[in-house]
């Protein structure tokens, strides 16, 4: 009985030792990664650092935080941010997002509230970091912008996977239901018979990436987009539906090449939608109508369009539309 206490009481201090030498490495790991960020010119700030959860977890709050890229001028604060994760598998992390937070671009500042907003991370087993697969929720979204504009999401969820055997490949799924855009875009939209819900937005698709996204990803620079294939997208709002599927190639400049198939439903109000927030100007839309009218009796149902959306040497064209220059698909 006492060889066995002994060896219990042995195993116990062995075992809080680890977990104290692990707590100590990550918190020094994570104010290495802060002071760093500071010498490369980024506001980098945090007023408290801390890793509890002995015995068996590893949880880190830091609050008050503060990060701005000065390259990009994206910034975020923070009251507090969680990463959770049990001590014996730190390459599965839980992130916790406060109920409100803000975000800064250099052309706005939005603040985020949730009722609830957390992922669930699982990183590949290496000291890049690089994400294996992810899982957000989203519960009770909110975005108000200082610019006036503001949208809800009552529940979203957004998952992504690497692709094995192909780097920076991501298949990345994503559900939204009920989001509500804000009371001034609903009023511009004009006597449309629209609901105030949107009821439905569904994607799945692979993205290329000319890099993985790992911890150079914050650090260095954000992997861009080499490739779309969009197995599924469907947007449902009222009597409205959108399909899409396709394929494209993205250059290094963010030019996208490819085509993206598109089903419209009721695609006369989606045009009159367009006008009414300015999207497209009453003269390219006369076009667009009377281009989709010979296009849509072909197939013999005249409230549903199938299209081309093509992306060719920098321009876009909506069926035998040209639209213009092609945007540009870069991550800032």
């Amino acid at each position: 009985m006492r060889r066995l206490l002994v060896l219990v009481l042995t195993a116990a201090a062995l075992w809080a030792s680890w977990w104290l030498v692990a707590s100590r490495s990550l918190e020094g790991a994570l104010a290495g990664w802060f002071e760093a960020r500071r010498a490369e010119g980024w506001q980098a700030d945090y007023s408290a650092l801390t890793v509890r959860g002995f015995p068996n977890r590893l949880d880190t709050t830091i609050d008050d935080l503060a990060l701005a890229d000065p390259d990009t001028g994206l910034g975020w604060h923070a009251p507090f941010f969680q990463i959770l994760s049990l001590s014996y598998k730190p390459n599965h992390v839980i992130a916790v997002w406060p109920d409100e937070q803000l975000l800064f671009t250099p052309e706005e500042k939005i603040t985020v509230t949730a009722d609830k907003m957390q992922a669930s991370v699982v990183f590949k087993p290496d000291t890049a970091l690089e994400l294996d697969r992810t899982s957000f929720e989203l519960e009770g979204f909110r975005l108000a912008s200082d610019r006036g504009w503001w949208a809800e999401l009552p529940t979203a969820r957004l998952a992504s996977r690497a692709v094995p055997a192909r780097t920076g490949v991501q298949e990345i799924a994503f559900s939204a239901t009920e989001m509500r855009p804000s009371a001034d875009l609903i009023a511009l939209l004009g006597d449309t018979g629209l609901p105030e819900v949107f009821e439905a937005l569904r994607m799945d698709a692979e993205f290329g990436f000319d890099a993985p996204w790992d911890r150079r990803a914050i650090e260095e620079r954000r992997p861009q987009i080499t490739s779309v294939k969009l197995r599924m997208f469907e947007a449902h709002w009222g009597e409205l539906e959108l399909q899409a599927a396709g394929d494209l190639t993205v250059d290094e400049k963010g030019i996208p090449e490819g085509a993206i198939g598109l089903r419209a439903t009721n695609w006369r109000e989606m045009l009159e939608i367009g006008v009414n927030t300015g999207v497209l100007p009453e003269g390219l839309a006369d076009t667009l109508e009377s281009a989709f009218e010979l296009l849509a009796g072909l197939k013999g149902n005249r409230n549903t369009l199938d299209v081309g959306l093509s992306f060719h040497d920098g321009r876009v064209s909506l069926g035998p539309v040209p639209l213009g220059p092609a945007p540009r698909l870069v991550i800032r």
